[in-house]
C-alpha cells in the first residue's frame, strides 16, 4: 500500500482503482478451519483505547516543504478531532541512505505530534513494495529460476544465445489483406489497423483505436521451459488509459500466465520504448500480447516489438541461489572467476539510482580471462535467478524465505526507536505480489502464506526485543481469508499456487492491531473480531467520506473495533473534517 516517490503520482491515480479491481475481488468464504489464534509472545504488545481517529499519509523528510505539510496536516487533524498519524516514508525502508538533514526534519515532525497529542506510527519493513528496502540487500529479492539457458562465448565475452524465440513481422512491414502477417489482431481492420503516418521503424506502425474494452495483437512463439526472456515494443499514446496498457505472455498450459507487470506507461505520450519479461515456467510455447486491457477510447501505436533472452539483466546472487556454468553435455563444470569473469549486473536495483529497478537495460558484461577452458564459439548452459517486477511498475518483493532480512528489520527498527520513539510500529505487509518460486522457498517445503506466518511472527517479536511495550498493527489483506489470504482464491499476481496465502494468519498475534482496508465486508471483520486483534477501519480511500458510517454500523456490535482511519492516496485531504464528523455520526466507536 505504499510506493516509492518516484511512482507516487502514478500510483495515487491508479491504486484506488486498483484495489477495488484484483485486490478487492470478493473471495468465496473460505472452507478451511481457522483454528485457534496464536496467543501473543511475551511480552505482550499493549492494546489501544476506543475512540481512534487516525490519518494515513505519505511523507517525504528529505523535502522541506512536504515536510511542513505533514507538519500543518498534524495540526489540522488534531483540531479535527484526529489523535494519530500512520507515516509511510520511501526512507524509512534506506534508512542507511538518510543524512542528518533528513533526521532532524524527522524528530521535528515527531515532536510535533507529541505537542499537539497526535500518536506516530512508522510504516516499515515492507515485503511487497520492497523497492527501497533492497537497498539493503538487492540480493533478498524474490526471484524466478532459470534452468539451463544457453550462452555462447562471442568476442571474449559470455552472453545469452537462442535463434529460436522471435517474434515474426515485430514491426508489421509484411502485410496481406492490408494487416500484418503472423499477427492475430483484436478486431482486425477496425479497432486495430496499420498506419503509415506513426512508426519508428519501417515504412508502418500498427494503431489501436476505438476500442470498448481490450484491444491487443499477439502472436505465439516457441520458448524452453524455465528460461527467462523480455518482450519489448515502442508504444506512443493519445489518452489512451496506461493502467490497462500491457506486454503479456500467457502459456495455453497450466502455467496461465506468465507475467503480470503493469507498464512505465502515460496516457499521451510521444514514441517510448515499453519492456516486461517473463519465466517460462514449464511452457515450451507462450503467446505473446501488446495492447490495452482497459482501451475505453484513446489511442495508441506499437512499432519494434521484440523478444529476446534476459541472460545475466537482474541476476540474484546469494549463497542459497548459486548460479551455475556447464558444458552443453552437463559432464563440465565452469568455475566462476577462472572460466569466466565474477556475474553481476550492477544496474540491479540502481538504475539510475539505489532502489530504482529496470527490467530491459545493457547485459552485464562477462569476459573470458586467459586460462579458462572455455574458447571462441563454445555454447554453455547457466542455471541462475533473476529479479523482476509484479503488479505495479518497480513494484519488488523480498523473498519470504531469506532469513537475512530479519537483522535488516531490526536494524530499522532499532533505528527508530533510537530516533524517533514512535508510540507505534506498522508492519508493511501488504499486495505482495510474488512469491514462492525460488530455491530458498521451494526447499522450505513451505506455502507462500506458511513462509508469511513465519515472518510476521518473527517481525512481530523483533518489535517486542527491540521496543518493548509499544503497540504493533498491519494491514488486513494478507492476513484476511475473505481477502487476499483466501485459500479458494485462484491466481494472485505471480504467487505460486492456489489460494497461495491462506494459512498466513496463523502467525499472527492477536496483539496486533489491524488496519482493515477492505470496505464493507462483514466476513472479514467478524473473522479479526472472533481472533481479538483490535481493529481499525481505513476508510474514504479518496471517495464518499460518509462511506465510513455504514462500515462502522456493520461491526457495531464486534468487539474491537476501536476507530477509523482517513486514508487517501492521491494527498487529497480536503474531506478530511468530513470523514471524522461522518465516524462521530456512527453508533461505534
Amino acid at each position: 500500500m505504499r510506493t516509492s516517490a518516484k511512482l507516487f503520482a502514478a500510483f495515487a491515480m491508479s491504486l484506488g482503482t486498483a484495489l477495488i479491481a484484483q485486490d478487492n475481488a470478493g473471495a468465496p468464504a473460505p472452507a478451511a478451519d481457522f483454528g485457534q489464534p496464536p496467543k501473543p509472545a511475551e511480552p505482550v504488545a499493549p492494546k489501544l483505547d476506543s475512540g481512534q481517529r487516525w490519518i494515513f499519509a505519505f511523507a517525504n523528510f528529505a523535502n522541506e516543504s512536504r515536510s511542513q505539510e505533514l507538519v500543518d496536516l498534524v495540526k489540522r487533524g488534531h483540531k479535527a478531532g484526529y489523535n494519530g498519524i500512520l507515516i509511510s516514508d520511501v526512507k524509512f525502508d534506506k534508512l542507511q541512505l538518510t543524512d542528518e538533514a533528513y533526521k532532524k526534519r524527522l524528530q521535528s515532525f515527531r515532536q510535533v505530534c507529541k505537542d499537539e497529542g497526535v500518536k506516530l506510527a512508522v510504516h516499515v519493513g515492507a515485503y511487497g513494495y520492497a523497492d527501497m528496502f533492497l537497498t539493503h540487500d538487492r540480493n533478498l529479492a524474490e526471484g524466478m529460476p532459470v534452468r539451463n539457458a544457453t550462452f555462447i562465448v562471442r568476442d571474449g565475452k559470455l552472453v545469452p544465445f537462442d535463434e529460436t524465440t522471435k517474434l515474426v513481422n515485430g514491426s508489421f512491414e509484411e502485410l496481406k489483406d492490408g494487416l500484418p502477417v503472423g499477427w492475430t489482431l483484436d478486431e482486425p481492420g477496425k479497432s486495430t489497423t496499420i498506419d503509415e503516418a506513426q512508426k519508428t521503424d519501417g515504412k508502418v506502425g500498427l494503431c489501436m483505436k476505438e476500442a470498448k474494452a481490450v484491444v491487443r495483437a499477439s502472436q505465439k512463439v516457441k520458448v524452453e521451459p524455465w528460461h527467462y526472456y523480455i518482450i519489448s515494443a515502442r508504444c506512443k499514446t493519445q489518452n489512451w488509459p496506461p493502467r490497462g496498457i500491457r506486454l503479456q505472455a500467457v502459456s495455453s498450459g497450466p502455467e496461465g500466465a506468465l507475467n503480470d507487470q503493469e507498464m512505465h506507461a502515460e496516457k499521451t505520450a510521444d514514441w517510448k520504448m515499453l519492456c516486461s519479461n517473463f519465466d517460462s515456467q514449464g511452457a515450451t510455447e507462450a503467446n505473446i500480447q501488446f495492447g490495452n486491457w482497459d482501451s475505453r477510447g484513446g489511442t495508441g501505436w506499437w512499432d519494434e516489438c521484440k523478444i529476446q533472452p534476459g541472460g545475466f539483466i537482474n541476476i540474484i546472487r546469494r549463497d542459497d541461489l548459486p548460479l551455475t556454468v556447464t558444458s552443453e553435455d552437463g559432464k563440465t563444470t565452469y568455475e566462476e572467476g577462472k572460466d569466466f569473469s565474477k556475474v553481476e549486473d550492477p544496474k540491479f536495483m540502481n538504475d539510475p539510482n539505489p532502489g530504482y529497478f529496470t527490467l530491459l537495460h545493457e547485459q552485464p558484461t562477462v569476459t573470458i580471462p586467459a586460462g579458462s577452458r572455455l574458447v571462441e564459439g563454445q555454447k554453455v548452459l547457466a542455471s541462475y535467478h533473476f529479479a523482476s517486477e509484479s503488479g505495479k511498475a518497480g513494484q519488488m518483493n523480498v523473498c519470504m524465505a531469506e532469513p537475512k532480512v530479519y537483522p535488516l528489520l531490526e536494524e530499522v527498527v532499532t533505528w527508530m526507536k533510537n530516533n524517533v520513539q514512535p508510540d507505534m510500529y506498522f508492519m508493511a505487509y501488504d499486495e505482495m505480489r510474488h512469491a514462492g518460486w525460488d530455491d530458498s522457498c521451494t526447499k522450505s517445503g513451505k506455502t507462500p502464506g506458511q513462509l508469511l506466518a513465519d515472518s510476521v511472527r518473527t517481525f512481530t517479536q523483533i518489535i517486542k526485543k527491540v521496543d518493548p511495550g509499544k503497540p504493533i498493527s498491519t494491514w488486513s489483506d494478507m492476513f484476511d481469508p475473505y481477502h487476499n489470504a483466501s485459500p479458494t482464491k485462484k491466481h494472485y499476481y505471480m504467487v505460486k499456487g492456489d489460494g497461495p496465502w491462506a494459512r498466513s494468519w496463523e502467525g499472527l498475534s492477536t496483539d496486533v492491531i489491524i488496519f482493515n482496508w477492505y470496505n464493507n465486508k462483514p466476513n472479514d471483520m467478524k473473522f479479526f473480531a472472533d481472533r481479538g486483534n483490535q481493529q481499525i477501519l481505513s476508510g474514504y480511500y479518496d471517495a464518499d467520506p460518509k462511506r465510513i458510517i455504514a462500515w462502522l454500523e456493520m461491526g457495531k456490535d464486534l468487539p474491537g473495533i476501536i476507530g477509523v482511519m482517513y486514508t487517501t492516496w492521491v494527498n487529497d485531504y480536503s474531506k478530511l473534517e468530513e470523514f471524522s464528523q461522518a465516524a462521530s455520526s456512527a453508533s461505534k466507536p
